[in-house]
């Protein structure tokens, strides 16, 4: 199966959020696809955050 995943998702993941499990147990054994400005949103993202704490 084929799930569209957006950027705040994978970043839920990767920071350890409290939503993380349940978006693993969601996504395991399907094909995540996504747009190709995912990389770039991603890094957005945590620049922001270190701006934040810095």
């Amino acid at each position: 199966m084929d799930i569209v995943i957006d950027t705040s998702a994978l970043i839920a993941v990767i920071t350890g959020e409290p939503e993380r499990d349940r978006i693993v147990e969601l996504t395991t054994g399907a094909t995540l696809v996504g747009p190709g400005s995912i990389p770039w949103e991603i890094g957005n993202a945590f620049s922001a955050m270190f701006k934040q704490s810095g």
